[in-house]
């Protein structure tokens, strides 16, 4: 029984100290200034947010991005036609299976648009409507923009 006793106390111990030290990098994890990773503002006239991120954290989470482009793609008749596409990496579904996508719309600033998508074809998504031509859209670390919008994610 007393060597039982030890046990427990000794696992007290190591799961208070593991438990400090998760507070502490918790605490350090916004930065020596305190400054949050994210803030999440509301757009006049959309029912989505826009998320801003400091330089770290879109260090952090690699953010990646490309932009939308036009590429001849092969139709059904296979006549080629020149389409918008985009990478198919950056399309996210929501619970409803609406298509989405984040879109750059200032430095370190994303906003989730509606995507209308035609077709995919390998790694390239061709689409109907959404985002213009040009626009830089997010390929890698959507998801996680997509849980900060909700209020889920960082």
């Amino acid at each position: 029984m007393r060597h039982a006793s030890r046990w427990v106390a000794a696992f007290l111990v190591v799961g208070g100290l593991a438990l400090s030290g998760c507070e502490r990098s918790e605490a350090g994890a916004a930065g020596s200034s305190g400054e949050k990773p994210s803030t999440v503002e509301a757009v006049d006239g959309s029912d989505t947010k826009k998320v801003v991120l400091t330089e770290q954290a879109v260090t952090r989470l690699g953010i990646q991005t490309d932009t939308v482009a036009v590429k001849a793609v092969a139709g059904a008749n296979g006549k080629t036609a020149t389409r918008t596409t985009l990478p198919y990496s950056a399309l996210l579904y929501d619970s409803k299976g609406n298509t989405w996508v984040f879109e750059v719309i200032e430095p370190r600033t994303y906003q989730r648009k509606k995507v209308d998508v035609e077709v995919v074809e390998g790694e390239t998504l061709v689409m109907r409507s959404g985002p213009s031509l040009a626009a830089t859209i997010v390929t890698v670390g959507a998801a996680v923009l997509y849980g900060t919008e909700l209020g889920t994610g960082a």
